[in-house]
């Protein structure tokens, strides 16, 4: 009785991953602005300036020439219009993800383009043409609110989450 069980689950299971596979995800580019998700919204600013109860501007996000770019929604501030998200895909490292601009230092290994979203999924492809997910999240020392990082160590460090991050649209 357990083998047919058993060789009943395995068939439902093959079954499911052949309804997946017919199923392709589609390379998209958003043509209006979203919003940036994983655990909650996407914020620009300095985590290690955060006190408790303070807050740090909403922004949108609009995707542009393989790049993702922040508009603040708040209208009691503007970013400089080179405001982009970027990785640091530095060989076997876990580092901060960060945005350009705005009078902040922007690291000499941190790349703004190459960008892409399959469905909803916001990837990045390396020079090789491979599509990264590298995407962690770290608490920080305000409950409830996450550094994002990039993950080139391949290690799963300890203290990270592995969030899926993707556009509101």
């Amino acid at each position: 009785m357990r083998l047919n069980v058993l060789l009943t689950s395995i068939t439902l299971a093959s079954q499911a991953m052949a309804a997946l596979s017919q199923s392709e995800l589609q390379m998209r580019y958003p043509t209006e602005s979203f919003s940036i998700l994983a655990y909650g919204f996407a914020y620009v600013g300095n985590s290690s300036q955060w006190v408790a109860g303070s807050g740090t501007t909403d922004v949108t996000f609009v995707f542009k020439n393989s790049g993702i770019i922040a508009t603040a929604t708040d209208k009691d501030y503007t970013f400089d219009p080179d405001t982009s998200l970027y990785i640091r895909p530095t060989p076997n490292k876990v580092l901060p993800v960060g945005f350009t601009g705005n009078d902040v230092d922007t690291p000499d290994d941190a790349r703004v383009d190459q960008f892409l979203f399959y469905g909803r999924h916001l990837m990045w492809q390396n020079e090789n043409g491979l599509l990264c997910d590298s995407f962690r999240l770290k608490g920080t020392h305000i409950d409830g609110i996450y550094q994002l990082y990039w993950d080139t160590s391949n290690l799963f460090p300890p203290g990270f989450l592995i969030p899926t991050v993707k556009s509101s649209v």
